[in-house]
């Protein structure tokens, strides 16, 4: 629990959330809104969220991975809304979000640019005993950048890493991103400096994010001394293992 005290967003809230908060979403409301959608799109969204209805009331319950299903297939459409309002039915029918499912649901809230919710969904996955992985932290990363937060991404990473939690490619690929889109090259650069050889390999991704960065920042001879490091070396002119 050292990672949830460490942690100023790791508030205790409900995902019972109140119906004056602006994601107590029904589905009627989300398609009310002038949409873009195909209307196949719409068909499937329609068809999703009334088999997830169906499936609340059926008795006996079904596996609660096949409420994760659902909600995975809304998250791919981009419905994070519609995924917290499902995810609040749940808990209010007595159901309880298993551990992919709260990924799910943090997810949404990170993209809805809500993270101090999505840390609260980190609480309830420390409360129930669920390991804590790579793509949980790493959503909680890529929320933080998303939000502009890049130094309290890079506190939190710092924190995780220091209990001894291990992060991957893709991870320092996403706060690598988050800090060179607000301006903080010479951070980003620090960062791939810290993980080279040590956490992870850095790869493709990783050095032309900062490369374009540096040329943004008219820095054309850094970035062509990294260009030229990145080349030199197979194992980072590569993408993503």
């Amino acid at each position: 629990m050292s990672l949830l005290r460490s942690s100023r967003y790791a508030v205790s809230v409900s995902l019972s959330i109140p119906n004056s908060h602006p994601f107590h979403l029904s589905f009627r409301s989300s398609i009310s809104k002038p949409y873009s959608h195909s209307l196949q799109q719409f068909s499937d969204e329609f068809d999703n969220v009334s088999l997830f209805n169906q499936m609340l009331h059926k008795k006996p319950t079904p596996p609660m991975n096949q409420f994760g299903k659902i909600l995975g297939s809304l998250v791919k459409t981009k419905h994070y809304p519609v995924v917290v309002s499902l995810c609040q039915q749940m808990e209010s029918n007595g159901l309880y979000p298993d551990f992919v499912s709260l990924n799910i649901l943090m997810n949404s809230f990170c993209q809805l640019g809500h993270v101090t919710f999505a840390f609260s969904v980190l609480t309830k996955i420390l409360k129930r005993g669920y390991p804590l992985d790579t793509i949980t932290l790493t959503v909680l990363l890529k929320g933080l950048c998303l939000k502009g937060e890049v130094h309290k991404a890079l506190h939190f990473h710092d924190k995780v890493v220091a209990q001894g939690f291990r992060l991957d490619q893709f991870s320092y690929a996403t706060l690598i991103n988050g800090l060179c889109k607000v301006g903080e090259t010479s951070a980003a650069l620090k960062v791939l400096r810290q993980v080279d050889g040590k956490l992870v390999q850095p790869n493709v991704v990783m050095y032309t994010t900062i490369i374009h960065s540096l040329c943004k920042d008219k820095e054309v001879i850094d970035a062509f001394d990294l260009y030229s490091e990145m080349a030199v070396h197979p194992s980072k002119n590569s993408g993503l293992d």
